[in-house]
């Protein structure tokens, strides 16, 4: 009786000990509403953003773990706004697709390489896909609510393309950074902090962390457009740069915008206007889409309570 009294004692007492550990590692780091970041949340996804974005390392590790809190603030954001409307149930072929893609961007050629990548990393492939359910859920919505509003004139458009014969054509490779401020007053300090990490990691990966448009999966890159197709302003601002530069932060329906000319050519071509025409719809329900999704994520983040340790 006596040892086993003594056996049940030092159990306690471990277990008292294993609890009061754990009770001094994990801490409250952000509140969202009623949802909590802890510190656990900001490790894991500090290793999910260096695992994905491997220039990543080359910041120090407060500016990361503020990429990381920020990262989660936005996604509690967006989640606790999809689950007032509907269940977030996976798309296993959606979510197939995106991690495709997300392992071939970092030189990962199957899935099962890029587990052990995860594994290596301490990543579990589980949270992976339920961080891109959030984001297909989040498309959905966006979709759902503004679907109607798109507006697309392909008369406007046709007409545009009617006006280029078999001629020499700018065609430019373009890469963007979309992104929002609270304030006016707070432009040039975000401009400024873009363009160290722009510095510091690379237009590319800056997109990965800064951009609220759907291209930030591809660090931003819109892929080769001719020039015609752009604005007036757009044209104005991208007349002024060469490859490698990027312009000052363009005002945009719903926030700003940074273009980054990656490569320029003049082609002598003959235009497949019917081909340009999709491509121009396609961009033009892009730049749209782009366009509702930061002015309802501005909305709901400005009534969230976010309380911050």
């Amino acid at each position: 009786m006596g040892q086993l009294f003594l056996k049940i004692y030092i159990i306690l007492i471990l277990n008292m000990i294993i609890l009061k550990n754990v009770q001094s590692e994990i801490f409250i780091v952000a509140k969202v509403n009623e949802e909590i970041i802890t510190n656990l949340d900001i490790d894991f996804e500090k290793r999910y953003l260096v695992s994905l974005n491997p220039n990543l390392k080359k910041l120090d590790k407060k500016r990361i773990t503020e990429y990381a809190k920020d990262s989660l603030i936005n996604e509690r954001i967006k989640k606790i706004e999809i689950q007032k409307r509907f269940e977030i149930i996976p798309n296993e072929t959606l979510i197939s697709k995106v991690i495709g893609d997300i392992y071939s961007s970092i030189g990962i050629s199957s899935l099962n390489e890029f587990e052990s990548y995860l594994l290596q990393n301490d990543i579990d492939i589980e949270r992976v896909k339920e961080k891109i359910s959030i984001e297909i859920a989040w498309n959905n919505l966006i979709i759902n609510i503004f679907g109607n509003q798109i507006e697309i004139n392909q008369n406007a458009m046709y007409k545009e393309l009617e006006k280029i014969e078999k001629k020499k054509v700018d065609n430019l490779l373009l890469s963007e950074i979309v992104f929002t401020i609270n304030d006016k007053k707070e432009l040039k300090s975000k401009y400024e902090e873009i363009k160290k990490s722009i510095n510091e990691i690379g237009f590319e990966e800056t997109a990965r962390i800064y951009s609220l448009s759907k291209s930030k999966k591809s660090g931003g890159n819109l892929g080769w457009i001719y020039k015609n197709q752009l604005s007036k302003e757009i044209k104005n601002e991208i007349n002024s740069l060469n490859v490698g530069d990027f312009t000052k932060p363009i005002v945009a329906s719903g926030g700003f915008l940074i273009l980054k000319l990656e490569d320029m050519k003049s082609e002598n071509i003959e235009i497949d206007r019917e081909a340009q025409l999709e491509r121009m719809i396609e961009f033009e329900k892009e730049r749209q889409f782009t366009r509702f999704s930061t002015l309802f994520y501005k909305r709901i983040f400005n009534n969230a309570v976010i309380n911050e340790k």
